[in-house]
């Protein structure tokens, strides 16, 4: 009697052990990231995660220090958000698209041809590169919708700059969080490596108020908006329901509250200087447009001295000057 329990038991512990392998074999099948759960419990923790700080933010969506859940479900997107998470600020800045839904698809076809042309993207190029699977020069709803099978890049949120922790400007295949295929789209030269050119591309983007400017009558409209209400409103001196290019140009200091102050006028002399040469040495040397990666953007603070005045005054002047001579350096060195 007592060999026939324990057989049954010994049955029924095996199957117990077997089913648990079973699921969690599922569970890893079923999971984004899952080379980095360690311990196999279904969910990620920072200790982790083989990123930076930054990158985990980003897909830590709800905060709570730990990724799990719709986080890390492959093609799971976080809750619909009412405005963008980093509204408009800067007139020569790329801004990064976040809604790679069903909706935020239709939000840019805006002449409902069911593909995203680069005339209809106003975003940042690496979002349109690496969306466009079969680089052709259009994003097609699958690929939008990440339907595209082993070539889905399941990992849009992590920009470049997230993903090179090792800050040598390249990304390596260990850097990597997207699948393999995704990976081989953009690695050009097949060395193991993506390089800035190769994710952000050569040229510049279009100047972002005539690509917003969709339907090119010289306005921006409401419909034509892709960020918040309020910072339209806010731009909209004369609260016609229409940005002009004046209006829109003034969106920096109107977005700060920053006045024009000597330290911030001393910012902006200094910003114009250094921004046109980063531009013109980044055209020269063929590197490409890469106005986000220049580092003098991070700290905005050179040239700076304490008796010039407020410093975030200082910084605000740099950064609005600099982003516009870089446009302007760059041009110029064709």
């Amino acid at each position: 009697m007592g060999s026939k329990v324990s057989s049954v038991l010994g049955v029924a512990l095996a199957l117990t052990v077997a089913a648990g392998q079973i699921a969690n074999a599922q569970r890893g099948q079923s999971m984004r990231f899952q080379g980095m759960d360690s311990n196999k419990d279904g969910k990620i923790t920072r200790a982790e995660w083989n990123g930076s700080d930054q990158s985990f933010k980003v897909h830590d969506w709800n905060g709570d220090g730990v990724l799990s859940g719709e986080e890390v479900r492959p093609g799971g997107r976080r809750a619909a958000r009412q405005e963008r998470d980093d509204d408009f600020s800067a007139i020569d800045r790329e801004y990064e698209f976040n809604d790679w839904t069903a909706r935020g698809f239709t939000s840019l076809d805006h002449n409902r041809d069911n593909k995203i042309t680069a005339d209809e993207w106003h975003f940042d190029r690496e979002g349109f590169r690496r969306a466009d699977h079969n680089r052709d020069g259009a994003i097609s709803r699958g690929e939008f919708l990440n339907e595209n099978g082993q070539d889905q890049d399941d990992d849009r949120e992590d920009r470049f700059v997230d993903l090179d922790t090792n800050r040598d400007n390249r990304i390596s295949r260990a850097e990597w969080h997207g699948t393999r295929g995704a990976f081989d789209i953009l690695d050009d030269n097949r060395d193991g490596m993506l390089t800035r050119l190769e994710v952000f591309g050569t040229e510049a983007p279009p100047d972002l108020f005539t690509s917003v400017d969709v339907n090119r009558n010289g306005t921006i409209a409401r419909d034509e908006w892709h960020w918040s209400r309020a910072s339209f409103d806010r731009l909209d001196k004369n609260r016609d329901g229409r940005l002009s290019r004046e209006e829109y140009a003034g969106s920096v200091v109107g977005t700060t509250g920053v006045t024009r102050s000597p330290a911030y006028q001393a910012g902006h002399d200094r910003g114009v200087i250094e921004g046109r040469a980063a531009g013109r040495e980044d055209r020269v040397r063929n590197q490409g447009w890469d106005l986000e990666g220049q580092r003098e953007l991070e700290q905005a603070d050179s040239g700076y001295q304490p008796q010039m005045g407020a410093r975030t005054d200082y910084q605000a002047g740099y950064r609005e000057a600099f982003r516009i001579a870089y446009r302007e350096g760059f041009a110029a060195a064709r």
